[in-house]
C-alpha cells in the first residue's frame, strides 16, 4: 500500500508539475502491476492544460465517488489542480 501511494503521488504530481491536471482520476484509471513494477496512469481523455493551482475551470468532470465537492457543486470556477488531489485522496482511502 505505501509503494503504490508514494507512487500515486509521484505521478499524480509529475502531471500537474507538467501543466497537466486528469479530471478523472479514480481506481480505474490507474494499472498497478502485479509484478511490482511502476503504476501509470491511464485515460487521459478529460485531461486539461494548466498553468497552475490557480488556473480554474467550469464544468462537472468526473465520477461520483471519486469527484471533488466543489466540481460536484458545479457552481462556480474550481482549481482543477485541487480537485486531482481531493481524487487521489479518494483513491487511497479506498485503497486502505
Amino acid at each position: 500500500m505505501r509503494t503504490v501511494a508514494k507512487q500515486l503521488f509521484e505521478a499524480v504530481d509529475f502531471m500537474h508539475q507538467n501543466g497537466v491536471a486528469h479530471m478523472d482520476l479514480k481506481p480505474e484509471n490507474v494499472l498497478i502491476p502485479i509484478d511490482g513494477g511502476r503504476l501509470s496512469i491511464i485515460y487521459f481523455n478529460r485531461s486539461v492544460r494548466v498553468n497552475g493551482v490557480g488556473h480554474k475551470f467550469r464544468g462537472v468532470v468526473g465520477v461520483l465517488g471519486y469527484i471533488a465537492p466543489e466540481v460536484a457543486a458545479a457552481e462556480g470556477r474550481y482549481s482543477a489542480i485541487s480537485a486531482d488531489l481531493w481524487s487521489r485522496g479518494k483513491m487511497l482511502e479506498n485503497l486502505s
